[in-house]
């Protein structure tokens, strides 16, 4: 029966902070649902303990009831703090695998330089990840060839005609339209981009066609912070 309520809980938990930002669940308020989650753990708990035969012993019954009093405590503490408890895993995943986004309850976006001096990002084109170097020498969003492929652009039908200055070079490349692109939650929608010849580029880069959409950007250090 332990393992049953156990499962009952962590259920429960998973549940909730999977649906927190609907602020319901089934119809009802989500804080309700893990009252009365959290309550009927305790009463299945309650009766398991009655039907069992047996009496149990008073001090048998106040650890038993201790213990999943502290269970629930723990439960609603992690609830309430889970926003908290969000930003510091992203913060420290951020610390430790640059390209991670850090995102501030005030909308900003952090990145950490990697070891070989860029500052890699993880862009969102089009429902699609592609990984991506800032490059504030690049007038524009330049895909490599495979990139754009995997977001669905036919790259045999591009005319390579458009010369585009980057922190490699020049490079000749093809004007596209991109219809969505989101870096760490920020959004720009009809984004012109450039799509690189097969070879010109190793990595896609994040130029100044979306930056400056952003209301700012800044490099200090060993950061990049992107401002909606």
């Amino acid at each position: 029966m332990l393992y049953v309520l156990l499962g009952i809980v962590v259920t429960s938990v998973v549940v909730l902070m999977v649906n927190h930002q609907s602020g319901e669940l089934f119809g009802y308020p989500i804080e309700a649902v893990g009252s009365v989650a959290l309550l009927s753990t305790l009463l299945l708990f309650l009766l398991s303990q009655r039907g069992s035969g047996r009496r149990s012993a008073p001090l048998q019954s106040l650890k038993y009831f201790l213990v999943w009093a502290g269970i629930g405590f723990v439960i609603v503490l992690g609830y309430s703090f889970k926003d908290t408890g969000r930003m510091l895993f992203e913060r420290v995943a951020g610390e430790l695998m640059p390209g991670a986004a850090v995102v501030t309850n005030s909308g900003e976006v952090f990145f950490r330089r990697a070891a070989d001096g860029h500052f890699q990002v993880r862009a969102d084109i089009d429902g699609t990840t592609v990984p991506m170097l800032l490059d504030s020498g690049a007038s524009a969003v330049v895909l490599t060839r495979s990139d754009a492929e995997a977001i669905g652009i036919d790259t045999s039908s591009l005319a390579y005609l458009s010369p585009v200055n980057t922190a490699n070079g020049q490079a000749f490349t093809a004007p596209i339209t991109l219809s969505r692109i989101s870096v760490g939650g920020i959004e720009a929608r009809n984004v012109s981009a450039m799509v690189a010849q097969e070879g010109a580029l190793r990595e896609s880069l994040l130029g100044m066609t979306y930056l400056n959409r952003l209301g700012s950007w800044s490099v200090a250090g060993d950061r990049l912070t992107l401002t909606p």
